[in-house]
């Protein structure tokens, strides 16, 4: 990376990796949305149980991937994504995951899309995240329309993507509308949510902390999980969110995910 010298001023410049663009891009237009938050902990007593015992093996990262993808085919409206003045309602269920990797001597961010995420397994989508993380990475080679667009100077190519983005046919390969971020492994409790366009539906996963909760008419000590859900208000409205959120929080709760095998392709 070329560095410039401060002129002794105890500083240097560097320039912005150019994997570094796409995120202030979505950034960018993350900033024009109307977001809705929706703070949530889940008592994860039981799949704290199942992830210690699976075989293969199950990250926690991996349970919620696959958890979030079957409440996600529950809710199918909330698999969406605003393109101008139409929604574009996305027929497979595909996650995002951001997957922190070491590159080049770096540490960048990747993007795993899970494709079909609500047909894999746990260990399977676990099993994908670890690849990522640890692997060579993937190509994030833009096609079709997107591919020139990425060639233009910042303010042009953000105002040329926001025009494309008003037609469904270039939305639809924008990538998946649903996306999960993990930062339990940085932080004790509560993360924080960073909106990233194009995606409808982010979920922030904060990490694993007990506190005194009533269970059973008494009150104890439980593994409590955080997360962070945020929904896109121009796609989904309150009570779809609500009810989206009540969904992942019984199947996380329950940990149905282990006891309901993927639903294969016909």
């Amino acid at each position: 990376m070329h560095e410039t010298p401060g002129g002794g001023a105890g500083y240097v410049v560097r320039p912005i990796p150019r994997e570094r663009q796409p995120v202030l891009d979505r950034l960018v237009g993350a900033s024009r949305r109307f977001q809705i938050h929706a703070l949530v902990e889940l008592d994860v007593t039981r799949p704290q149980a199942r992830i210690v015992d699976a075989e293969p093996r199950v990250s926690w990262t991996g349970f919620i991937v696959a958890t979030m993808a079957r409440a996600v085919a529950l809710h199918p409206e909330v698999n969406a994504r605003r393109a101008g003045n139409r929604i574009l309602l996305f027929d497979r269920v595909d996650i995002g995951a951001t997957v922190e990797r070491h590159w080049e001597g770096r540490t960048v961010l990747d993007i795993l899309e899970i494709r079909d995420a609500d047909r894999k397994s746990c260990a399977e989508i676990s099993d994908l995240l670890h690849r990522t993380k640890y692997g060579p990475g993937q190509p994030h080679r833009a096609t079709g329309v997107t591919a020139p667009l990425l060639r233009l100077p910042g303010p042009l190519r953000r105002t040329a993507i926001r025009m494309a983005a008003t037609r469904p046919g270039v939305a639809a390969t924008f990538g998946p509308a649903v996306g999960v971020t993990s930062i339990g492994m940085f932080s004790r409790g509560w993360g924080w949510a960073i909106p990233l366009a194009p995606l409808t539906v982010i979920a922030t996963v904060g990490g694993i902390v007990e506190r005194p909760a009533v269970h059973e008419g008494r009150v104890v000590a439980r593994p409590l999980l955080p997360l962070t859900l945020t929904f896109d208000h121009a796609v989904v409205d309150g009570a779809p969110a609500a009810r989206f959120v009540e969904t992942l929080r019984d199947l996380v709760e329950t940990a149905a995910v282990f006891d309901d095998p993927p639903e294969q392709p016909s």
